[in-house]
């Protein structure tokens, strides 16, 4: 009941986003939030195939102009998966995003990466998969310090999945911020930390 409500609640996120484009009163071209960055980050994954993993990433996001930007990450998992099985590999995707702002202080945002994951279980026999993921929501600037974000991931690897996310950042200097970060989903929960350094 829970994830249903999370999930209806991104979807009402993600389709009135764009409406409230139309409720501003002035033209906001810039809300200065940075879309040029890398980040170390630790995640947890709980999937419903039994696989539970901790997972260490370098990710990063450059911006080619006022509305698009790159991304990238390359990370390493280890966990166990079933009653007594062992499970580690890696993951690295890339892709492209979009950003615009709605109103001040708030964006819109939506991305869409390639996946490749490779995996190796013991016991058992090594996997690998090229999926995709593409997520839509809104970024938002809450206080001068605090950043707030949040919509609908949709992902296609091994098995397609829809969920909500969410993420917390706190601006600890102009360069420097700490984040958290979770995605709720149908067949996958994650909860993460990172720490951001903007270019």
């Amino acid at each position: 009941m829970f994830k249903k409500t999370l999930l209806v609640s991104g979807i009402a996120l993600a389709v009135s986003a764009p409406a409230l484009a139309a409720q501003q009163t002035t033209a906001v071209r810039d809300n200065g939030f940075s879309y040029s960055y890398g980040q170390l980050a630790y995640d947890r994954w709980d999937l419903d195939n039994d696989v539970d993993v901790d997972s260490l990433s370098a990710e990063g996001s450059f911006a080619l102009d006022e509305h698009l930007f790159l991304r990238g990450s390359l990370g390493f998992f280890d966990g166990d998966y079933g009653r007594n099985g062992d499970l580690d590999g890696s993951q690295i995707s890339g892709g492209i995003g979009f950003h615009t702002p709605l109103q001040r202080g708030l964006d819109f945002v939506t991305s869409a990466d390639i996946i490749y994951d490779d995996r190796d279980y013991d016991p058992g026999n090594n996997d690998d998969e090229i999926g995709f993921e593409v997520r839509g929501g809104v970024r938002h600037a809450t206080t001068e310090k605090l950043e707030l974000s949040g919509g609908l991931a949709y992902q296609d690897l091994y098995d397609d999945d829809l969920g909500v996310y969410g993420q917390g950042l706190f601006k600890v200097s102009q360069a420097v911020d700490l984040g958290a970060r979770v995605i709720v989903g149908g067949d996958r929960d994650t909860y993460g930390v990172f720490g951001r350094y903007n270019f």
